[in-house]
């Protein structure tokens, strides 16, 4: 069996150099892990992964929720970023369900009481939200996908986070939709305290007020809220038309209420649909969405996690995770405009 010596002594380089590029990469130059890295290929070495765990204290492991269907329907496109970014960092993803934020703390509970897990993906992240102070206070590592909508510092240095701009994203669709000749555009949003609704609206409606398509009188007349439900999408839609007829452009939080207001339109109608997050049924629609970055949230993710636990305790025992690198990215979303 191919030992770590073997892989060092075809390197040429130290036994705890090999163990470096293997447990703790971004200390070793990109030269070396290049070196390194041929000669486990070229022998064959597999590293103990039960032994690694033992040695470094840590089970590898990162563990995210998967809430019921109608609530995630982005998320399996992030899952399996996350899994090949992880496949990639030799690190497990355990999935566990959850109904309730209620339900997420009993499941924290019983995943850190075992060992089973180093880290924690929240998605879906909301006001007050409950999980975040558990976490901090029964010092885990953690990173959301989501900004922390409600507290008062979004930036606060213990919690960590990944964000897509929608307010960027909606302002460039809304753009795109006036450039192209558009001049009375809609939007539909979420009800409720929603951050991410909120945050998208205001990307059509600052773009709108800059571009004085309309005055924030008229903008309040051409909104509508629905929840992200098809059939609802549809009904917020047929009320819109009906208080607007002269609307030619729909802007959707999501794609499924772009999918409902599509269903909506009257026959013959000459009025663009947009959507978000660039689903299976805007592309079969051939709607215009924005499209997350979904792979690079999931790079972002995984790091932040890395840098947090390397850092979380230094040799003299004090806890260095707020040392690491930036840990709250903001990334910008891209639209989709078809053939």
């Amino acid at each position: 069996m191919v030992s770590i010596k073997d892989v060092a002594r075809d390197a040429g380089v130290s036994p705890q150099t090999v163990s470096n590029c293997i447990n703790n990469p971004r200390i070793v130059k990109p030269s070396t892990r290049a070196l390194v890295t041929d000669s486990i290929t070229r022998l064959g070495y597999t590293p103990n992964a039960s032994a690694r765990r033992l040695r470094t204290q840590r089970s590898n492991t990162i563990a995210i929720g998967i809430a019921p269907v109608s609530y995630s329907r982005v998320y399996d496109r992030l899952l399996h970023a996350l899994a090949t970014e992880a496949d990639a960092n030799d690190i497990r993803i355990i999935l566990y369900k959850t109904d309730s934020y209620q339900d997420e703390l009993r499941q924290f509970n019983a995943l850190t009481a075992g060992g089973d897990v180093d880290s924690f993906v929240l998605t879906d992240t909301g006001h007050n939200d409950p999980r975040i102070d558990w976490l901090i206070e029964h010092h885990q590592t953690f990173v959301l996908f989501g900004r922390p909508w409600g507290l008062d510092d979004m930036y606060d240095p213990d919690v960590p986070w990944v964000d897509v701009d929608g307010r960027h994203g909606i302002a460039q669709m809304t753009r795109h939709l006036i450039l192209h000749g558009r001049k009375r555009i809609a939007f539909i949003g979420w009800p409720g305290l929603s951050g991410t609704g909120m945050d998208r609206r205001l990307g059509w409606q600052e773009t709108m007020l800059d571009a004085k398509m309309a005055s924030a009188e008229e903008l309040a007349g051409l909104c509508a809220e629905a929840e992200d439900d098809i059939t609802a999408g549809q009904s917020a839609c047929a009320a819109l038309l009906e208080r607007n007829p002269d609307i030619d452009a729909v802007v959707c939080v999501s794609d499924t209420l772009a999918t409902g207001a599509v269903m909506a339109m009257p026959a013959g109608a000459n009025i663009t649909v947009t959507g978000f997050d660039n689903t299976v049924s805007a592309q079969s629609l051939k709607l215009p969405t924005v499209d997350q970055p979904l792979a690079q949230s999931a790079h972002e993710i995984v790091r932040i996690i890395q840098e947090r636990l390397d850092s979380r305790t230094s040799q003299t025992g004090r806890d260095e995770s707020r040392a690491a690198g930036e840990h709250h990215i903001l990334l910008a979303p891209s639209i989709v405009i078809p053939e």
